[in-house]
């Protein structure tokens, strides 16, 4: 029965340990945010708790095979370091390439994690709409410069006053177009999608900004 006990804890222990680099960069990345764009009192935010499945469930994945790829290294590295040393060095080397990409999934998972709880932010007062950014208006050189990487769990606003019409698919989906193009912001659920409709049509009624509504 103890052993099972020391078992259990060791695992929690594990597990916490695995997804501790993962939590400190999701919470520092909100924090950077919410320094960046910091909800006043007369700004409106619009989060959805749902659109965190996604980003989660592959966090979680990539966390677990990353860890277990990384114990499997270090086991054939110690073994072959003392049998064989430049195949064991060799092993080290790849431990370490492999150890800094284990942690920039994590730091980029973990900043889409972030954005996408901080939702979308609605400010009459400074003309913003702030959403996660759109990347389907990257271009094909953009996906060449990895511009998806870097640019993943980032944040843009563009001006509340130049929005001249939403549209709404019929699933979670809505769009805003104007001179700066077209935005798109994806929610779990309808109601969501609805809420972010009429948070950013009363903030436009109050700039005495019109727009159509499709």
């Amino acid at each position: 029965m103890s052993k099972k006990t020391d078992d259990s804890n060791g695992l929690v222990i594990l597990g916490f340990l695995m997804f501790l680099p993962f939590l400190i960069f999701a919470i520092l990345h909100y924090s950077n945010i919410k320094r960046r764009y910091p909800q006043t009192d007369t700004s409106q935010r619009v989060f959805d708790i749902g659109n965190l499945v996604a980003p989660l469930l592959v966090g979680s994945i990539a966390t677990f095979f990353g860890y277990a790829t990384f114990i499997s290294l270090l086991h054939v590295s110690s073994l072959h370091l003392s049998q064989t040393p430049i195949i064991g060095i060799l092993g080290l080397l790849s431990l370490t390439v492999f150890s800094v990409l284990i942690l920039l999934v994590c730091y980029k998972i973990a900043q889409s994690i972030s954005s996408t709880y901080y939702g979308v932010i609605i400010d009459n007062d400074s003309d913003m709409l702030i959403l996660p950014r759109d990347m389907a208006n990257y271009s094909i050189e953009d996906f060449f410069r990895f511009r998806f990487i870097r640019e993943l769990g980032h944040m843009e606003s563009v001006p509340l006053s130049e929005i001249r019409r939403i549209t709404r698919e019929s699933g979670k989906s809505l769009y805003v177009h104007g001179a700066f193009g077209s935005r798109g912001i994806h929610f779990s659920c309808k109601q969501k999608r609805d809420e972010c409709i009429f948070a950013i049509e009363q903030n436009a009624s109050r700039a005495r900004t019109t727009f159509e509504i499709e």
